[in-house]
């Protein structure tokens, strides 16, 4: 029934008009048949009795149906079963009307259909069962429907190959072990290989002779660090043995070193194993600077002269520019390029100028939001009339949102508060949504997927009501730093036909370095001193954890962002665990930051992260998105990011 209802409103949205809802032309591969007049026992109709019902389906074909209105649904099924097609090939079949599937008694006058719409014709196929050849109680018969004789004899089949697949391999003794093998022989970097009397014999348990060759080179013969094992947990660092290093291996100096020193001492240090398989420089960007535009107030120039700025960079100046004349703009370029000041000095200038002209920020993350919060109101101390700037999140008491809804001019929320408290009840936002002068979105290549479509249409009820409810046309302003196609991806994202782009970027870069880490091999004996040896990778875990502590014992500042929030306890756990050894000093300068925390606690480690308290985080993509964290050295990424952004 959920089937057909939505096939029925899409086909309804196909025969109408999107200006006066009127049925459109038929597709030219439908079959138009001619009126049914259904013929029965019931005595012939007046003809202001008769109704007409269009029926349709699946494939388009469509049919017109007369019938007298005291006929029931069930002469409507037999009168399609004379002449249509569709329902002469599916003897069983359903009617639907808006979604609801129609009932055989119900007569035809009581059907309220109006004008363009018709009913969908839905074949329906019964599923033979078989009865299952074992007897059972009813309970279990019951809590267990029948198989189908096909799908039962196609699992059969498949475990069948299965197995004969198994019994082909060699040394395998029951299929547990098989499967053990077979996956390390085609995953080599995460399967065991064995090191015995047996290994010539079966291929799929042979070590090959250059990764031996590597993990003695190395010096492994038995492992320190932990591997993964997928059938056990992670064991605890702190009961596990030689968790960390000799002291010939780890680092206890505390010497600060600067990014390039850096690499050069884990070339030499923590990564002379051979860890490091790829280096990238990136190099360095100068500044082009171009003067304030001469639109800007005096106001505007001596605010920003209180922040330090007396010049813009040559993109900031193009985007302000275009802001202020009212035209929708995307600011691609790369991240730390002062993109928030492309959006903030045209919102503020307005703001000044205007003392009802009001703003909506949208930002994806909470911490995002505080942080543009505290360079607005630095920025606004110097404008003499009252900007009031709030926040309106899942954060914000119920107390203050009143006052807000009363009072702000610049509302910063997020697509989430849009849909459930804003949208809604937009008659109590009538003071801002009427007044709404611009409204900015930063970080635009995170509204991909599933999020990004919802807040697509949730950008799209914004803009209607702001249009045919309060008479209001905002400008858009978008920010993105990874966005491969940022023109294209704003103008669907928020259904605008002509957008602005600027990409020419005009801010200085410093040289980077790519460091690309895999984790060491080593070797290790299994079963005692007779066992077997394995070679295993050494958990990217603990290699992340080595990683954060090197840089935090040379002064430099990191993020380490884990894609989940347990793995950012894990860095954190062992990280504090090597710094006890080689660092005690520095346990507490290191934390996590990640969802799940309250808000107190949250803005507290924001405000010990950008005031430089804290030495480094481990965190996870909450903090990940535009973040003014003034300066950091250094980033760790656990694992594969998966896109630029990341």
């Amino acid at each position: 029934c959920a089937t057909a209802a939505i096939v029925l409103l899409a086909a309804r949205a196909k025969t109408r008009r999107p200006d006066t809802g009127a049925p459109s032309k038929p597709h030219p591969s439908s079959l138009q048949h001619k009126p049914l007049r259904a013929a029965g026992s019931r005595s012939a109709p007046m003809a202001q009795e008769e109704r007409e019902l269009q029926v349709r389906a699946l494939d388009g074909r469509s049919t017109a149906v007369t019938l007298a209105a005291a006929a029931s649904v069930r002469d409507l099924k037999a009168a399609l079963r004379g002449s249509f097609p569709p329902a002469q090939i599916s003897n069983s079949f359903h009617l639907f009307l808006k979604g609801a599937k129609l009932r055989l008694e119900a007569e035809i006058g009581s059907l309220a259909i109006v004008k363009g719409e018709f009913i969908v014709l839905v074949p329906f196929t019964r599923k033979s069962a078989q009865p299952s050849p074992v007897a059972m109680p009813a309970e279990e018969q019951s809590a267990n429907p029948p198989i189908s004789q096909e799908v039962a004899t196609g699992a059969n089949s498949a475990w069948q190959d299965i197995m004969n697949d198994l019994s082909s391999i060699p040394n395998s003794t029951n299929a547990d072990d098989a499967l053990k093998d077979l996956y390390s022989s085609s995953t080599p970097c995460s399967g065991s290989y064995a090191e015995d009397g047996s290994a010539g014999k079966s291929p799929s348990t042979g070590c090959s002779r250059k990764r031996r060759k590597l993990c003695k080179e190395n010096g492994n013969g038995s492992s320190d660090t932990p591997g993964v094992d997928g059938a056990s947990k992670q064991p605890s660092m702190n009961k596990k043995s030689g968790f960390v290093r000799s002291a010939a291996s780890s680092c206890h100096d505390k010497h600060p070193l600067g990014p390039a020193e850096m690499v050069e001492h884990l070339k030499n240090g923590l990564g002379k194993e051979g860890q490091i398989v790829h280096i990238e420089e990136i190099p360095c960007r100068r500044a082009s600077y171009s003067e304030l535009p001469r639109d800007l107030s005096e106001v505007m120039r001596k605010a920003l002269e209180s922040i330090g700025i007396s010049r813009l960079y040559s993109h900031q100046s193009e985007a302000i520019q275009s802001s202020i004349s009212g035209k929708h703009v995307v600011v691609a370029t790369s991240t730390s390029s002062g993109k928030s000041l492309c959006y903030n000095i045209p919102v503020l200038e307005s703001l000044s100028q205007d003392l009802m002209s009001c703003a909506l920020y949208i930002f994806p993350t909470k911490a995002l939001a505080q942080d543009q919060l505290r360079t607005i109101v630095e920025m606004k101390k110097a404008f003499h009339t009252d900007i009031n700037v709030s926040i309106y999140d899942g954060d914000t008491p119920r107390e203050d949102r009143l006052w807000i809804r009363d009072n702000a001019r610049l509302l910063i929320t997020n697509p989430d508060m849009l849909h459930v408290s804003v949208l809604p009840c937009h008659s109590q936002f009538q003071r801002i949504l009427s007044n709404l002068r611009y409204i900015v979105i930063d970080e635009a290549h995170s509204y991909k997927g599933v999020f990004g479509c919802h807040t697509a249409l949730i950008l799209r009820r914004l803009k209607r009501i702001c249009s045919n409810i309060y008479g209001c046309h905002p400008t858009f302003t978008f920010c993105t730093a990874t966005s491969a196609n940022p023109r294209e991806h704003v103008m669907e994202l928020a259904k605008l036909d002509n957008v602005g782009l600027i990409q020419n970027d005009g801010s200085p870069c410093g040289s980077k370095y790519f460091l690309l880490w895999n984790p060491p091999l080593h070797m290790k004996k299994e079963g005692g001193s007779q066992g077997s040896s394995v070679t295993r990778r050494s958990s990217p875990i603990v290699e992340v954890s080595y990683l954060f502590s090197e840089m935090v014992q040379h002064g430099l500042r990191c993020i380490a962002f884990c894609k989940t929030r347990k793995l950012c306890e894990l860095v954190l756990s062992y990280t504090r665990e090597i710094l006890e050894v080689t660092g005690k000093e520095l346990v507490d300068s290191i934390c996590v930051y990640r969802a799940g925390y309250i808000a107190e606690d949250r803005r507290k480690i924001e405000a010990d992260l950008f005031e430089g308290k804290l030495c480094g985080v481990a965190a996870t993509n909450a903090l990940e998105l535009g973040i003014d964290v003034g300066h950091i050295d250094a980033t760790l990424h656990l694992g594969f990011p998966g896109s630029v952004a990341r």
